[in-house]
């Protein structure tokens, strides 16, 4: 751990025994370090991308993320035109279009149920949704067709209910109007694009004449994974879901006028007019308003509180401050001791420091981010505190390391878990230790050599 007297006593020997050579030597070697850091990024990401395939995987089977959209009135409008002929003879010719009608009034309660369906080591949050809904639908006239010579053609209509993941529907589904049943069937998105799949009823006889208005009601439960999102498809839309699962994001372009969300579940409620929702009342068909109505829904996202995943992406990011921060204490003790460090000493000290962040997500997998954070930070303290007793020939200087060692991972771990203060946290984190840093070099001569 010596230089040898030759190389030492040399000009050149002397300048690179210098305190700032030897900072400019960590440097480098930090810079060699990035190299196995960004490695262990890249099979962070690939272990995410391989959760993201078993959701994928459980979704296609089970259903994937949900969105509700209706029910509304799909009505055909027939008119009559006036056309000639190859020889000029007069002839009607019927004209057809489709138009789409929206309630006046829709509520909808949901209550999920949710569990953890496993994919090899990963676990995917799914639900099933009981879904109830009831509302009116103002008497339609036909005012609402393109033309105005067009009729609607009453017996034609029908009621549909657009469902993101029809797969998931359960078949207990139920829907009436005026208090009559009604017999449904799968709603291709062919018919209405802007809506895409899910179910319909043929009204038939049960149909409102225009001058009277007509109410609704619905049950259905479906499958659905992580999200859950609702499309407000009335004048006034009231939406009320509830669940058993503890950790909730309400996302999409209305927060719940209500909320709560605890351990034991959440219940959220959400009032929305059509006045901001960018969408008519009515519209044909064949427009396709896709985009509006996307960017209409609202709703939540079943979350991981702590995503072993995330956590490992977000130690990545940090991982070469812990190196950078544990160097230099080695070089502050090698400093001010006298006692030269070898690089490849620092080297081996920096491997087993980039290995945390690999160490900590292979035990996460299994048994949770707290419990493999804690295991990984002993297991590399452990072994770092235990080297530099040797390199160092002092255990108090290598209890020092360790201890520093310690409360890096003992800070990281607050910060991880405090998200909305973890730029916060490790700005002052980083501000203290530079000042602690320039506070005992300050006396430091760095021309000055300390080899022996």
């Amino acid at each position: 751990m010596t230089t040898s007297p030759s190389s030492s006593s040399s000009p050149s020997g002397r300048l690179l025994a210098t305190p700032a050579a030897r900072l400019m030597q960590l440097a480098l070697l930090t810079l060699l370090l990035l190299v196995p850091l960004a490695l262990i990024a890249d099979v962070v990401h690939e272990r995410s991308q391989r959760r993201q395939q078993a959701a994928d995987d459980v979704a296609a089977s089970w259903g994937g993320a949900q969105t509700i959209a209706g029910p509304l009135l799909r009505l055909r409008c027939v008119a009559s035109a006036q056309t000639r002929d190859e020889r000029g003879w007069e002839q009607e010719k019927r004209v057809e279009s489709f138009i789409h009608v929206l309630p006046e009034r829709l509520r909808l309660s949901a209550e999920l149920r949710t569990e953890n369906r496993n994919r090899g080591l990963f676990e995917i949050p799914v639900y099933t949704a009981r879904l109830r809904f009831d509302g009116a639908f103002a008497p339609p006239d036909n005012a609402v067709c393109p033309e105005p010579s067009s009729q609607i053609d009453w017996p034609a209509t029908e009621l549909v209910l657009s469902i993101r993941e029809p797969r998931g529907l359960n078949a207990e589904a139920r829907v009436s109007w005026n208090g009559q049943a009604l017999d449904l069937g799968p709603a291709s998105g062919n018919r209405t694009p802007a809506l895409g799949s899910g179910i319909q009823a043929a009204l038939g006889k049960a149909v409102p004449l225009p001058t009277e208005p007509a109410t609704f009601a619905a049950t259905l439960a479906i499958n659905g994974t992580e999200g859950f999102m609702v499309v407000p498809t009335a004048k006034e839309t009231s939406v009320q879901a509830a669940g058993d699962w503890p950790h909730v994001s309400h996302q999409g372009a209305w927060l719940p006028s209500e909320r709560s969300v605890g351990g034991n579940g959440f219940r959220s409620t959400w009032s929305v007019s059509f006045l901001g929702r960018g969408f008519p009342q009515h519209w044909d068909a064949a427009t396709d308003l896709t985009e509006a109505l996307d960017k209409a829904a609202f709703g939540l996202r079943l979350m991981q509180p702590v995503s072993p995943y995330v956590m490992a992406e977000r130690v990545s990011k940090y991982a070469v401050l812990t190196v950078i921060f544990t160097f230099l204490t080695v070089w502050l003790t090698e400093v001010l001791s006298g006692r030269r460090v070898h690089p490849v000493q620092y080297a081996f000290v920096g491997a087993a420091l980039c290995l945390f962040g690999l160490l900590q997500l292979s035990i996460a997998e299994h048994l949770g981010f707290t419990a493999a954070f804690v295991a990984a930070a002993v297991a590399v303290t452990g072994l770092v505190t235990l080297y530099c007793r040797s390199v160092l020939q002092s255990l108090p200087r290598a209890l020092m390391v360790g201890g520093l060692l310690s409360l890096l991972y003992g800070y990281l771990y607050s910060i991880l878990r405090a998200e909305d203060y973890a730029l916060l946290g490790g700005t002052l984190a980083l501000f203290a230790l530079l000042a602690l840093a320039m506070y005992l070099t300050r006396r430091i001569d760095w021309q000055r050599s300390n080899a022996a």
